[in-house]
């Protein structure tokens, strides 16, 4: 392995750790959120869990940058990712895509309208209707979370595994 090769992959390597460190601490603060009576710890974790998946970007620009020069001195050319030998890898780049959009328009659209809402609850005659919608968009976060996971594990799994397709 060439010099090059191994400081791209330890690059890619930091992206996908800074990526799943968004994927497990975001869980983890989400609990604390949910479990938290007081409306000012909520936007407190609220602002976290913010604040953490701001590595997100930054992962997924290390893994698009190291993932492309991986491929350029592997030689692995585009008709190989689809219909050819590395179509595990082409794969990989679909889930990878999906996950990236997922991270750039779901998760933020349900933060922004979670602070929305804890600013109401924390106004002197809070929306009796806040509650019900925060745990809505709790469950919107949670099944947001979980495809994430699902699509991190497929990834995991066409790397470990890399099938013949």
């Amino acid at each position: 392995m060439s010099n090059w090769l191994t400081l791209s992959v330890v690059f890619h390597l930091i992206g996908a750790g800074m990526i799943f460190t968004v994927l497990l601490a975001g869980p983890i603060i989400e609990a604390n959120f949910r479990w938290e009576n007081d409306v000012r710890m909520k936007q407190h974790a609220a602002k976290l869990l913010r604040s953490v998946g701001l590595l997100s970007p930054f992962g997924a620009l290390i893994l698009i940058l190291s993932g492309i020069t991986n491929m350029t001195l592997l030689h692995i050319t585009f008709t190989s990712l689809f219909g050819g030998s590395a179509t595990w890898l082409g794969l990989k780049l679909i889930l990878f895509i999906i996950l990236l959009i997922m991270g750039m328009t779901i998760s933020p659209k349900i933060s922004r309208q979670r602070a929305s809402v804890l600013d109401q609850m924390n106004q002197i005659n809070p929306p009796e209707s806040g509650t019900d919608r925060l745990a809505s968009l709790n469950a919107q976060q949670t099944i947001s979370f979980l495809f994430q996971w699902i699509i991190v594990i497929l990834i995991l799994l066409l790397t470990i595994v890399r099938p013949r397709l």
